[in-house]
């Protein structure tokens, strides 16, 4: 007998709704739609409307840390019967423009450093990929915007697609006004 499902009201994190039974409306379906679009897609919808969840599923199932996890997270959904090749093939940056707080002053300063702690948290993630020197360079590196410049650059130099994720992007809009 299954457990009766939670409503996963306010929840964002893809993987808990999956790991503690929730009911999740299943729009995997629209995922090879989407690999049919342009490479730069705006999601806009209400508030409390499953954007985040949305954007924390995709990063879920084209990250290629989660590869292994597929079958757990999306075997019971359509995608997991219907994969793409895309599935699992990209170091993800997710940023979360919520997280970055504060007044219009110190705005520019704080998206370098939140910039720059997930930069540093995605080469870690991705750490096999890349050798020492490399590493040491780019955590030496002070710079949000210096970090990306060299994370890209060694990153298409060795093949390796990047994927960004950017989730409250209306965040700077709601702190300017």
């Amino acid at each position: 007998m299954k457990a009766t499902k939670g409503i996963p009201y306010g929840m964002s994190n893809f993987r808990n709704v999956v790991e503690q039974n929730c009911y999740y409306v299943d729009k995997t379906m629209y995922l090879p739609l989407l690999e049919d679009q342009a490479h730069y897609l705006i999601f806009t919808r209400p508030r409390r409307f499953g954007k985040s969840l949305f954007l924390d599923m995709l990063r879920s199932y084209y990250d290629l840390s989660q590869k292994n996890n597929f079958q757990k997270l999306f075997g019971e959904l359509w995608i997991g019967k219907n994969p793409t090749p895309l599935q699992g093939k990209y170091q993800m940056l997710y940023l979360d423009f919520s997280k970055i707080g504060g007044s219009i002053d110190e705005l520019s300063q704080k998206f370098d450093a939140y910039s720059a702690v997930q930069l540093d948290e995605l080469l870690m993630r991705y750490r096999e990929y890349y050798d020492d020197e490399f590493v040491a360079r780019f955590l030496s590196t002070k710079t949000g915007l210096d970090k990306l410049h060299m994370l890209d650059d060694e990153a298409r130099r060795l093949g390796y697609p990047l994927y960004l994720i950017i989730d409250e992007y209306d965040n700077f809009t709601n702190v300017v006004l």
